[in-house]
């Protein structure tokens, strides 16, 4: 799938509260890019203070499921995401399928749909980020959102090697709270024949590095961590924190995996985009991440 001019996006908050005059610019920006936008019916509500309701948030993704005009179901990060994923309607997605992206808290939502309606997602971005994106963030978009099946990674810059190796598998992950909260309560459990590279990020601004090590510790004692062959963490603080990375050592030296750590992605200035469902291959002695598709 690919998004062509004239297609149209469709924008949700199951995660944040939403105000009209923040998504102005974020709409205009879309817009000029040659796209037609649709935001959905309770995208503005503020039912909770924070937020509308799990209800509305639900209402409003599987409105745009159901809406053929829309191409891109678009929506960023915050909190709550988890709230709404028992109330999404997979099997119309399933039936609908379409270009979901999000990013940071949205890993609940697009990895749900991964799952359970068996479609790939992206993760990376969100909405706002069109506004005034670098020039690698719009590469990113416009070889994974406008292109469509990107052969390969992005890179920004240089990667640290932690354990080397190479291994494939499916590609998965997202925040590393939210995946571990998905992963423990089985809204995305493996199969027995399953095999995964994670992209994982956390940021500093939200959690030390204790909490990002407890994290870690409870990845490991959920049923997808002896199904995962490699592990690509993002963008944690500037500078590099070496705790993390001693940490990240640890797991990898354990499970006889290879991991890298990368700025590419997560909380900070670049914003690569991953294809999760999409095959890839991560070698981190040379610092690259392939694609290929079903």
């Amino acid at each position: 799938m690919r998004l062509c001019r004239g297609d149209c996006i469709g924008l949700a908050a199951p995660s944040h509260l939403a105000t009209r005059e923040g998504y102005a610019p974020v709409i205009q920006a879309m817009e000029a890019r040659g796209y037609r936008v649709k935001t959905a019916e309770n995208m503005f509500s503020s039912a909770w203070g924070f937020a509308a309701s799990a209800e509305d948030r639900a209402r409003d993704i599987n409105q745009l499921i159901a809406d053929d005009e829309v191409k891109l179901i678009f929506f960023g990060g915050g909190e709550g995401g988890d709230e709404v994923i028992p109330l999404i309607d997979y099997a119309s997605a399933a039936a609908h399928p379409k270009m979901w992206l999000s990013f940071s808290d949205g890993t609940s939502v697009l990895s749900a749909i991964n799952r359970r309606a068996g479609l790939p997602v992206l993760y990376g971005q969100s909405p706002g980020g069109l506004v005034e994106p670098s020039a690698y963030d719009a590469a990113n978009f416009r070889a994974h959102v406008e292109e469509g099946c990107a052969p390969a990674h992005l890179k920004s810059g240089a990667w640290r090697t932690v354990t080397g190796g190479t291994a494939s598998g499916t590609l998965s992950g997202g925040y590393l709270d939210n995946y571990v909260f998905l992963e423990a309560s089985g809204w995305i459990a493996p199969k027995p024949e399953e095999e995964f590279i994670l992209a994982l990020e956390e940021h500093e601004m939200f959690f030390g590095v204790e909490h990002v090590s407890d994290s870690i510790g409870r990845l490991e004692q959920t049923p997808v961590m002896p199904h995962v062959r490699g592990i690509l963490f993002g963008h944690y603080s500037d500078p590099m924190n070496e705790h993390l990375l001693f940490r990240l050592k640890v797991l990898g030296e354990k499970w006889g995996i290879p991991v890298a750590y990368t700025d590419d992605f997560g909380h900070g200035v670049n914003h690569a985009i991953f294809p999760f469902g999409a095959n890839a291959t991560l070698d981190t002695e040379n610092a690259a991440l392939s694609y290929s598709y079903r």
